[in-house]
């Protein structure tokens, strides 16, 4: 009896801890704008409004496995480019990206310089072999 009230109070214990943390975390969100796939991954870029816009931009990018697993892929890299067209440029944006307290998630900020189509461009560096992947995205 006096066992099953000290492994009790230490579940009790144990529950409280996990709960006051403040470690939550952070899944895909927003509406999908885009996905692309290599190397047995698929990779989909969201946020809330479902599309990325001309100006500042906020987004996550999350990695899945063949199996729809979230899927740690390392250090990436993403940009956004449009080729030179008439007079205008080549431009290129390059995406700040950051890890999220879940393994596969990434939260990612990029600055579009005008609305039209752009082709995205995703590297990474994964142990189990790293790839690239292209999908292109319409910034309203």
């Amino acid at each position: 009896m006096r066992l099953m009230k000290l492994f009790t109070m230490v579940l009790a214990a144990g529950m409280m801890l996990a709960g006051c943390s403040g470690s939550k975390e952070e899944g895909p969100t927003g509406a999908q704008i885009a996905t692309g796939s290599g190397n047995g991954l698929t990779a989909t870029l969201r946020n809330s409004k479902g599309h990325l816009s001309e100006g500042p931009n906020e987004f996550t990018i999350d990695f899945r496995d063949k199996d729809g697993a979230l899927a740690e892929v390392g250090a990436i890299t993403l940009y956004f480019d449009m080729p030179a067209m008439g007079s205008m440029p080549y431009m290129r944006n390059d995406a700040t990206l950051s890890t999220t307290t879940t393994p596969g998630v990434y939260r990612g900020a990029v600055t579009l310089e005008m609305k039209g189509t752009w082709r995205t461009k995703l590297s990474y560096a994964r142990s189990e072999g790293g790839g690239e992947m292209e999908f292109v995205i319409n910034a309203k």
